[in-house]
């Protein structure tokens, strides 16, 4: 039993620790964004993406109406081999996420 303890234990820590390293990009300049910027300090950070995808995605409210997150994603994939995709919602930086190799 004890074995098993030490052994999710690790698997929770070395979790945590890839998550916080995606909390964070490094922009093709050199300039790093977090979680929590805004569009425009990353507009103003980082390079032009390589591609922006916008939409619209119906979130239902407590009081059980519907509104509508506008949600942006940036893909960057220069100077880099793999790609990055930076989600915003509402113009907030909400995720960074790194996906398969770039073309």
């Amino acid at each position: 039993m004890r074995h098993l303890f030490l052994a999710l234990a690790l698997a929770l820590s070395v979790t945590a620790l890839n998550s916080r390293a995606e909390a964070a990009f490094r922009c093709p300049n050199g300039n790093l964004v977090d979680t929590g910027d805004s569009i425009a300090v990353v507009t103003a950070k980082c390079d032009a993406p390589t591609s922006i995808s916008k939409r619209s995605d119906p979130v239902e409210t407590e009081r059980g109406k519907i509104r509508y997150d506008e949600v942006q994603e940036w893909v960057y994939t220069a100077n880099s081999t793999l790609v990055h995709i930076l989600t915003f919602i509402n113009g907030v930086l909400v995720s960074i996420n790194t996906g398969g190799f770039a073309r």
